[in-house]
């Protein structure tokens, strides 16, 4: 009583095979693989060259638009911009602690000084202890709120929609 296939057969080379198992024919191709691996590193290799000739390059130019570069306009014909300006900018010999010591003097002065920020408007500062006296016995400013614009009624809303 047959209840079952057979389990193998024989290939004409006399291999064993079962007739309901299947297989790749052929095995993964290495060449292929080799040539996607080689091209692969030429791909590389070329890339750092380039980069290494960029970087070689761009080290060794000067940048354009310097003073001495810039269509024969020196640095002489350009003030300085105000204190405290960045380190290395031509003609500021102040050195950064110093320029840093002097920003700090002129804020601490101006913020235990009176004077005026905008005379026109006749708006001046104070020193900052007596503000902080006048904020405690006053209180911080009220701004008033903005004036709303009158709401239209419902009633006159919804009789604008029924007639169109």
């Amino acid at each position: 009583m047959p209840e079952h296939e057979a389990h193998a057969t024989t290939t004409a080379d006399g291999e064993p095979m079962h007739p309901t198992v299947a297989f790749e024919a052929q095995d993964v191709s290495v060449g292929g693989i080799e040539r996607v691996g080689l091209g692969l590193a030429i791909v590389i290799v070329v890339v750092l060259i380039i980069c290494a000739g960029l970087i070689h390059f761009l080290t060794r130019v000067p940048p354009l638009g310097t003073p001495e570069i810039a269509a024969g306009v020196s640095a002489a014909d350009h003030p300085l911009p105000p204190a405290p300006r960045m380190q290395g900018i031509p003609g500021d010999n102040v050195p950064p602690p110093e320029q840093q010591r002097e920003f700090r003097a002129a804020a601490a002065a101006q913020l235990h000084s009176y004077g005026w920020v905008d005379a026109q408007q006749s708006v001046a500062h104070i020193p900052i202890e007596d503000a902080m006296d006048q904020v405690l016995k006053t209180g911080l400013p009220q701004v008033a709120p903005p004036a709303a614009a009158p709401a239209k009624p419902q009633a006159a809303a919804a009789k604008g929609k029924k007639k169109q």
